[in-house]
């Protein structure tokens, strides 16, 4: 290390022992406090970091067998301290060091690195403070009067990562937040039958089981957990729908010999009861619009393969219970494929939705496609959502684009699709929805989802679907087809006809779904160009559909190109732009060797000369570096390696042409304190006074001294490029200026000076370059000689510097 920084260590070090000494530092506590502070930064450590882990068990295990040693002394002076029972006796816990003991608990979980002293300490811990059912040591902690575990520190530890630290909690845990446990998302099967039974014995131990459970959901108990408040109808169809949900998952991810467990739970006292009060708890629903709905859920609820009435089955993406990512996982691996097909179009129909639309009903409508939607994604191989899809577009393209509908169908279309996705749905998106001139914002974000829900699988097979349309004539469709191939490529991150067998072909198939747009686009007087703010970023989908096929098929595209401008196309314009920023993009592949493409390249930069100075290219920094330093120090390598760019890449290096007039312009002025190399002399020194003092002033006149090498290399670079694209392209890159440089410095020599010979290396070089400029372009090089020259010989430069 630098010794600033070694010297900043050792003196922290230092002042950190002054600090430890002088308020006897307490290194656990300190642990403690930082654990609390940050528990799921802490919680990821304590995965990735074993010795990390191994010190925090120790140090907690220690400090908890100090505090509850039968000798203690003196109590914590904390008003966070916890007031523990350990064999009857009381003892006061730092709040910090039981918050640190339950993260780390919640978080710990045996495996490869775990050794067997951190094992037996973790054992050590679970006995000591949560081993024993409903008299352990964290069920009867209290601070200030008051429970000191929260509803929600039970939930980490009925849902920890070890299975026997989840039974235990579970066993330990206040009969009052039993309910509140069964909606936590995460726990293990162990750890739910635990509860389940302890909750069945409770209502067998007394005489009204009924009024225990009640109670148990009261309001008092209720408001204790956390959650949002609701009447306890709504809280017992919660528990309900979520034992239902852990039973299904349990049951696809067990053999037929492991069901009789789940079976003995559904028969259960607590269960039992609880099925019971959902299903007698009845919701009057009067309009026909209504009991339609009430059929949808019971036609649900019945195709289910659990014995649980499943009319409180609820949405399992609610904000306070969601699945977690394990459970997904197991529902998306583990899912039954031993039952018949269902299509959900049999249950919600077409008339259901218009009906639904009539009476305004968007909640109602959107209730039961979330409902269909849960259905589907537990049971993904058995739900046929096609046909039921096919109807909610059919419904918007019906219903002159209503809004509220679309937001329906934006929502629930591209996450019903996922399970049947066929060329009836893609028929219905990409044209006839288009056809029947529906939003086409509201579309373009409609297959942008879509591309999002679908599987791999899907996007591919869609994609071949789209590869065999060869009738499509709406420039909606098309734009949609564009958008649905730009999006998929993203999302896959790779070329997005990686997976199609004949990639040429299917190549050439997507660039004329772009040239087929482009020309019904043109026909209608829109602008197909990116606006200037729009030249770098938010490009449109055709233009980006066009690099991603170029990417791997260059040749094919670029020869599409230009037999489009040979066509006289009336899109043969645009082609001229696109040409130009393919080669931009990928200036070291495209074969700028070929007479035929450069000319086609030349002549875009023609048409498009002042934008394609706004756009980038992977060689920019490269080539303004080899300018710079041409117009610095040139040498026979660089020069020669500049040349050498000139030939193969003249459009890109002409677009930087500027830099050159820079480096002119300050060699010009003289300023470099060295003489080696200069050419011309500086005019004497002056005398000048200000105030009272004298000063001795070095005066700088523009041209006076020139670096004579840097001048001549100049002109020697501008001769390798072709002149017929340095005197048309480059005349709105630079070129002028450059050659105007040159002018004012003949001038200064010859016209002020009377020093011919001082130019006389430069001046043939130059009168070469610009017959070539006469030659080339005999009108531009009239308006430039009858509009500069004689502005340059009325203009001096001059500068003073002291």
């Amino acid at each position: 290390e630098r010794g600033g920084v070694l010297s900043t260590y050792v003196l922290a070090l230092s002042k950190y022992r002054e600090f430890m000494q002088a308020n006897d530092f307490d290194f656990v506590s300190s642990l403690c406090e930082l654990i609390n502070i940050r528990p799921h930064v802490f919680a990821e450590a304590l995965k990735r970091f074993p010795e990390l882990r191994r010190l925090c068990i120790s140090e907690v295990k220690h400090a908890i067998e100090d505090a509850i040693a039968p000798n203690k002394a003196d109590a914590p002076n904390d008003s966070t301290a916890v007031t523990i029972l350990v064999n009857s006796q009381e003892y006061m816990l730092p709040g910090n060091l039981l918050g640190a003991f339950i993260v780390i608990m919640s978080n710990w979980q045996k495996g490869e690195t775990t050794e067997e002293s951190e094992e037996n300490n973790i054992m050590a811990l679970l006995k000591q403070l949560v081993t024993g059912e409903k008299d352990s040591v964290l069920s009867t902690a209290m601070r200030n009067g008051k429970r000191a575990v929260s509803v929600g520190e039970w939930v980490l530890l009925a849902t920890a990562n070890s299975d026997i630290i989840a039974k235990q909690a579970a066993l330990s845990v206040p009969d009052i937040f039993l309910p509140r446990l069964l909606l936590c998302c995460g726990m293990s099967k162990t750890s739910l039958v635990t509860m389940i039974e302890r909750l069945s014995k409770l209502g067998e131990s007394v005489s009204d089981p009924s009024k225990l459970y009640n109670e148990l959901l009261s309001t008092s108990a209720v408001s204790e957990w956390g959650l949002q408040k609701g009447n306890r109808i709504t809280i017992k169809k919660r528990l309900h729908g979520r034992i239902a949900s852990y039973l299904r998952i349990f049951s696809n991810a067990m053999t037929d010999g492991e069901q009789d467990e789940l079976n003995t739970i559904e028969r259960c006292a607590f269960v039992t009861w609880l099925a019971s009060e959902v299903s007698t708890a009845t919701v009057k629903k009067s309009d026909s619009t209504t009991r339609c709905f009430d059929e949808i859920m019971n036609s649900l609820n019945s195709s289910t393969s659990t014995s649980l009435d499943e009319e409180s089955f609820i949405d399992l993406e609610d904000e306070e219970i969601d699945l977690s990512i394990g459970e997904r996982i197991v529902i998306d691996t583990c899912a039954s494929e031993g039952h018949t097909r269902r299509s959900a179009d049999s249950i919600l129909t077409e008339e259901f939705i218009k009906s639904t639309l009539t009476a305004g009903e968007y909640d109602l409508l959107d209730k039961s496609l979330e409902q269909i939607k849960n259905d589907a994604f537990l049971r993904k191989k058995e739900v046929d959502t096609s046909a039921l899809v096919t109807a909610l577009m059919n419904s918007y393209a019906s219903s002159n684009c209503d809004h509220s509908l679309a937001r329906v169908v934006l929502k629930f279309v591209p996450q019903l699709s996922q399970f049947s996705c066929d060329d009836t749905l893609w028929q219905a998106i990409f044209i006839s929805m288009a056809e029947k001139s529906a939003d086409e914002q509201y579309l373009l974000s409609l297959v942008s989802g879509c591309v999002t829900h679908w599987s791999e699988q899907g996007l591919t097979a869609c994609k071949k679907w789209i590869l065999t349309q060869n009738d499509l004539k709406n420039a909606l469709s098309m734009r949609l087809v564009i958008r649905f191939l730009v999006a998929s490529s993203e999302q896959e991150s790779i070329d997005c006809f990686h997976s199609c067998d004949k990639s040429m072909e299917n190549a050439e198939f997507a660039m004329k779904i772009v040239l087929q747009y482009l020309e019904l686009e043109m026909t209608s007087d829109k602008l197909l160009l990116p606006t200037c703010n729009e030249e770098r970023n938010n490009l449109p989908d055709w233009l980006i559909l066009t690099f991603i096929i170029a990417k791997s098929h260059q040749q094919c595209i670029v020869a599409m190109i230009m037999g489009t401008i040979d066509s006289n196309s009336s899109c043969a314009p645009t082609m001229y732009y696109v040409l130009l920023r393919l080669y931009l993009t990928f200036p070291t592949t495209l074969q700028w060797n070929d007479s035929k493409v450069r000319n086609y390249l030349i002549e875009a930069a023609k048409c498009h000369a002042k934008t394609s100075l706004r756009l980038r290219c992977p060689l920019d920094s490269q080539i303004v570096e080899m300018l710079h330093n041409l117009g610095t120090s040139p040498h026979t390598r660089l020069l020669q390696y500049a040349t050498d760019c000139s030939k193969n890449h003249s459009l890109i290096v002409i677009r930087h042409i500027p830099v050159l007039h820079e480096r002119l312009m300050s060699d010009g002025l003289g300023q470099e304190h060295t003489t080696t190399g200069r050419v011309g002399t500086r005019p004497p020194a002056a005398l000048a006074q200000i105030g009272d003092r004298v000063v001795k002033v070095s005066i700088l006149r523009w041209g006076f001294s020139y670096n004579e090498s840097i001048w001549s290399s100049v002109l020697d670079f501008m001769a390798a490029l072709p002149a017929e694209l340095l005197f048309t392209y480059g005349i709105d890159t630079g070129v002028l200026l450059v050659l105007e440089d040159y002018l004012k410095l003949f001038y200064v020599h010859v016209m002020e000076l009377g020093s011919e010979e001082c130019i006389s290396q430069l001046r043939p070089k130059y009168v070469t370059l610009v017959k070539s400029f006469r030659a080339c372009n005999s009108v531009e090089f009239q308006n430039w000689s009858h509009s500069n020259i004689a502005e340059l010989f009325l203009s001096k430069v001059g500068t003073f510097d002291s």
